[in-house]
């Protein structure tokens, strides 16, 4: 279990809280210390990407925080999986986390000789055309960064024989974590259900709703159960099949419906 012990009492009043009261206010990121160090460039449906300069930052970490997406208005940080720097440091690429690009495990941004391309999917790198240096001064003028968009995470993916999903996101670590929310019904018409109560154990875990319990029994219980997965209503017990939620993620952020812009690249595939 991702979470051995909890206090159901706190974990309760978590839930009950409610998604809008979890979420933290963003805070604009200043860009004017560094703005002589970054490119922008921008796609065909009026996305707007910025990247470091080569060379501009002492290692690729601190240039990696400056990997932002977006609009003309705002445009958020994105993070980073991986990087890498070949050719003296002029070539720099970044893996990203993009869980609604089609196909890959990942996004990548590229960039070589003074350009950048974007891969999205499995039919390969989408170029992007690089603003004009009094293009770049009116979008810093117009546009506020901001730190990461999204600030959840999947917890648990199951659904029944009838294809009925039932999905439970939380508040990512950094957020502070917790925060639960569970949504049932079919592919591209699930709704969120309000909760009751968060059961957190070395037993296992039950959100509790208004509509019914999803019972995860753990893997150390006794009994027949142990391991299993239920959904709970008026007494009778659904046994779901569980999903892996990594393994799932196009599925969770975009065919299931749940979700809308996450703020990063790809989010238009």
């Amino acid at each position: 279990m991702r979470r051995s012990v909890a206090l159901v009492a706190c974990a309760a009043s978590l839930a009950v809280a409610g998604p809008e009261k979890a979420e933290k206010k963003l805070k604009p990121i200043d860009v004017k210390p560094v703005i002589d160090k970054l490119l922008v460039f921008r796609d065909d449906v009026g996305s707007y990407y910025i990247v470091p300069s080569p060379n501009s930052f002492s290692n690729m970490d601190d240039g990696g925080t400056w990997v932002f997406f977006g609009d003309a208005k705002a445009l958020y940080q994105q993070r980073i999986i991986g990087s890498s720097v070949e050719n003296d440091g002029q070539n720099l690429s970044w893996i990203l986390w993009a869980p609604r690009a089609r196909g890959i495990n990942s996004a990548s941004l590229e960039l070589a000789t003074g350009k950048l391309t974007l891969t999205c999917n499995t039919k390969g790198k989408r170029a992007l055309t690089p603003l004009k240096a009094d293009e770049t001064k009116t979008l810093f003028t117009k546009a506020t960064l901001y730190p990461p968009l999204w600030q959840r995470q999947a917890h648990l993916l199951a659904r029944d024989d009838d294809g009925v999903y039932y999905f439970v996101d939380e508040l990512r670590e950094e957020y502070g974590g917790n925060g639960y929310r569970v949504f049932v019904g079919m592919k591209g018409a699930m709704k969120e259900v309000a909760m009751t109560n968060v059961v957190s154990d070395s037993g296992g875990e039950i959100f509790a709703t208004k509509s019914g319990q999803l019972k995860i029994i753990s893997t150390s219980a006794k009994g027949s159960d142990a391991g299993k997965t239920f959904w709970m209503k008026g007494g009778k017990k659904l046994e779901l099949t569980m999903l892996e939620p990594v393994d799932n993620r196009y599925l969770i952020y975009r065919e299931l419906g749940i979700y809308g812009s996450i703020g990063a690249v790809c989010d238009d595939q």
